[in-house]
């Protein structure tokens, strides 16, 4: 699923560099492409700090390596896809997703940049400059390539391509919610009787209401949890503290009212996450006064980012009605015959699920 938002004609904040559309000078090494993970072998977590604050971005120029088009493995095809899909992605979301160590995806990455098939940018948080992982996004190549796969019409996909590059003023946020789902595909990789067998982005959550001629809250993220016997439908907010509470009561009553007296509404989790306990304690007031126990609705549950960094999205770290559990003990639907083996960040997931992607 995909859409393109509505976006300001006269954006109020400044644009950061975009990447460059032109081949380097000729004869010039090819560049050495993101600030890689620590080359450790073996499985690497992802990032005990996954703060992007306020970024510098620097474009990273790409050397075309061929003037035919690749030869693309499925694994490939599969990242061209939730780019699509997810708009920003960093070199440590994309190993996490795909690879089973840091060097084998440095260098897969730094090809699909030198075939022109993806942008990217460096990337520093300020005060000091610290270094942080590349962030990659489909380039307009990409884009048409992955339209030509699919036998579909490459318009849309240029405009989300385009609309990713140009009009990047949610780029932190977009970051940060795609860590949480990158994350919990990253904790449930060897885990047999766990994972995440559905993602999907905002774009593609707003393009699915408007499919089907529908309005409900949109959050950051969605996706399945497959558990021993149950399905979680799992609806992340990332609450980055800047939202008053005016907004944040409108937010809620959004999900109550779209949820209520709906088939399987408990079956549907609510998570936020906050960057303060304090806020997460704002939170709890508000859903206090909202709640009302005569209708069967979504559940909410809180943590902060502290937590979640520390524990991991799998520990009991989730708050509601006085206590803290893991994210695998909520509610949810009897399992289907969908396949934990298949979930992604499993080993070779694409493979099983060729077309599809994260989302189908």
């Amino acid at each position: 699923m995909s859409g393109q938002p509505l976006s300001s004609r006269e954006p109020s904040r400044p644009r950061f560099g975009s990447t460059s559309r032109s081949s380097s000078r000729p004869g010039a090494n090819p560049t050495s492409g993101s600030i890689w993970p620590d080359p450790s072998p073996g499985l690497s977590s992802l990032p005990a700090r996954p703060h992007f604050r306020i970024l510098d971005l620097e474009p990273v120029l790409r050397t075309r390596t061929a003037s035919t088009d690749p030869e693309l493995t499925p694994r490939d095809l599969a990242i061209l896809q939730e780019l699509d899909e997810h708009r920003y992605l960093d070199s440590e979301q994309i190993q996490a997703l795909f690879f089973p160590g840091p060097r084998s995806c440095q260098y897969r990455l730094r090809w699909l940049l030198q075939q022109g098939l993806l942008n990217a940018w460096r990337a520093a948080t300020r005060p000091g400059r610290t270094c942080r992982a590349s962030i990659y996004l489909l380039s307009r190549r990409g884009a048409a390539l992955l339209a030509e796969w699919r036998d579909a019409d490459p318009r849309p996909c240029l405009r989300r391509a385009e609309h990713a590059l140009e009009r990047n003023f949610h780029l932190v946020h977009q970051l940060e919610a795609n860590w949480f789902f990158a994350s919990l595909a990253a904790a449930t990789r060897d885990d047999p009787g766990v994972g995440l067998y559905h993602w999907v982005g905002e774009h593609g959550i707003a393009a699915a209401y408007a499919e089907g001629q529908e309005q409900g809250p949109i959050p950051d993220g969605w996706g399945r949890l497959l558990t021993g016997d149950a399905e979680l439908l799992l609806h992340l907010e990332w609450d980055r503290g800047s939202e008053q509470p005016r907004r944040l009561r409108l937010k809620l009553r959004s999900y109550l009212r779209y949820f209520a007296d709906r088939p399987h509404a408990s079956a549907n989790q609510v998570l936020l996450v906050t960057p303060t306990p304090a806020r997460e304690r704002q939170l709890q007031s508000l859903l206090h006064d909202l709640a009302d126990g005569g209708h069967e609705c979504c559940r909410f549950w809180t943590t902060t980012t502290e937590l979640l960094r520390a524990a991991g999205p799998l520990a009991p770290i989730w708050w509601a009605a006085g206590e803290r559990i893991p994210i695998t003990t909520m509610a949810g639907l009897p399992r289907s015959q969908r396949s934990i083996a298949d979930c992604i960040g499993k080993p070779e997931w694409w493979l099983r699920r060729p077309g599809g992607g994260g989302g189908a």
